[in-house]
């Protein structure tokens, strides 16, 4: 064939044996195509190189989604294959080619068979090196960029940032999410971040997503396997039932040993990250890097501090240089976009932790006087300080009640202590309104 239209006319079937003819010419071995139903979602196994491969032949008028790849994954495990791919005469949703950069899928689209049948490569090896070092895609706003930005903001922001957290805070509208990972929870999944969901889903639902994934692998699965096709994740499942384990626990499920990791396991991934990065790595960078997510660490000791503390001073650096103190500091403060930095954000995502400046400088706020900075710890605030914090940024906003995202945003005092001195915000605010009952201009004074 010498021209993809030719192939667009195909019927499923022709194409599926075109897919087999194709792959045959470009060196795979053994192939052969799989019954038409209870395929799990593969049409045709082959080998190459004595790997093993599940392929999924998609003759499509759009383009293929991700639920090809979820398919063929499922049918990779069925089939005890070594790799999977999806081969189609169209192209690949966004959401497809990152569900495959998670999955190693394997992709060939249309523009890959334009180039095989033009006879732009010498042979059929120099177009298996093509695909080898072919990139998945690129887009004009790279992934990580996207994902970095999501990571600063929850570090600014103290929590797991919302929708309409990154519509009105981030860099980037939650749209260029969805347009890259199909919707806000797949990009969630991606970067193995708990969903934002309704939190009432039932026993029974858990164990029908857990039976579901099990019967498209044949075998129990793992975390990375619910990740990837099923419908909850993995935090959700721990918030309901404390541990993945336990889950399975629940429901007479033997353990897989991919479900077990030591305490050995847990340092040795650390150490792992500690390597990569030349220094110990802090949530945030755990987060990013490691393997193993801070809160399991978290579950095992307590809190990622306990977990350092246990691991000893040699782990620890001292007498770290205070130009390199400042430094990481100013370099945090810019990625934060933050005019003062707080004890928390140093602790949530700095690569030194407040306790550090502190032994340096004496106190938090020495160091900031040391580097130019406007104090932003008061042992000594009033109620009165507070409230007159809180006039003054209503004033700013004019707004006639303030949220706790622009007491975080604007006040010099952080929203921990507006908590500590009135025990909650609903607190304060009912505070607000008996003490300082409005005047006809809609101001708000001090009564006395």
């Amino acid at each position: 064939m010498d021209n993809i239209k030719i192939i667009d006319e195909l019927t499923g079937i022709e194409f599926e044996n075109f897919t087999k003819e194709f792959l045959g010419e470009i060196g795979f071995a053994n192939l052969k195509t799989t019954k038409t139903s209870g395929d799990f979602g593969v049409d045709v196994v082959g080998y190459l190189k004595d790997k093993k491969y599940v392929i999924q032949a998609k003759r499509y008028g759009r383009s293929v989604n991700l639920k090809s790849v979820q398919e063929v994954y499922a049918g990779m495990k069925y089939y005890s294959a070594d790799y999977c791919m999806v081969v189609t005469n169209n192209t690949f949703t966004e959401a497809a080619i990152e569900l495959a950069k998670i999955c190693s899928c394997k992709l060939i689209d249309r523009e890959d068979f334009v180039k095989w049948l033009n006879k732009d490569f010498t042979s059929s090896q120099s177009f298996l090196n093509f695909l080898e070092e072919k990139k998945l895609k690129r887009f004009r706003i790279p992934s990580e960029q996207l994902i970095e930005e999501y990571y600063l903001l929850k570090c600014s922001i103290g929590t797991q940032p919302t929708i309409s957290d990154i519509d009105s805070k981030s860099k980037f509208s939650s749209s260029v999410y969805r347009k890259r990972w199909g919707t806000w929870n797949m990009f969630l999944q991606a970067i193995n971040e708990p969903l934002l969901q309704n939190k009432s889903i039932t026993k029974k639902e858990f164990e029908d997503n857990f039976k579901e994934v099990k019967r498209k692998l044949g075998k129990v699965p793992t975390t990375k396997d619910m990740v990837i096709l099923g419908e909850y994740s993995i935090s959700s499942y721990e918030r309901n039932f404390g541990t993945w384990n336990k889950f399975l626990e629940s429901i007479s499920e033997d353990l897989n040993k991919k479900h077990k990791i030591s305490k050995d396991d847990f340092i040795a991934e650390f150490l792992r990250v500690k390597s990569v990065l030349g220094h110990p790595p802090t949530t945030f960078e755990m987060i990013k890097h490691g393997n193993i997510a801070p809160n399991s660490y978290k579950r095992i000791w307590g809190s990622w501090s306990n977990f350092l503390k246990e691991q000893g001073a040699k782990y620890q650096r001292r007498n770290i240089p205070e130009k390199e103190l400042s430094e990481e500091y100013l370099k945090l403060k810019k990625q934060l976009k933050k005019e003062s930095l707080t004890q928390k954000d140093m602790n949530n995502c700095g690569k030194f932790s407040s306790s550090v400046y502190e032994r340096r400088f004496g106190s938090w706020n020495k160091f900031l006087k040391h580097i130019g900075d406007n104090v932003n710890l008061n042992t000594n605030i009033s109620e009165k300080n507070l409230i007159d914090d809180y006039l003054r940024i209503k004033t700013l906003l004019n707004k006639t009640v303030l949220s706790c995202s622009d007491i975080r945003k604007n006040s010099k005092f952080s929203l921990s202590t507006f908590l500590k001195k009135f025990g909650s915000w609903n607190s304060f605010i009912d505070k607000i309104e008996k003490e300082l009952p409005s005047n006809s201009a809609g101001g708000l004074f001090l009564k006395g």
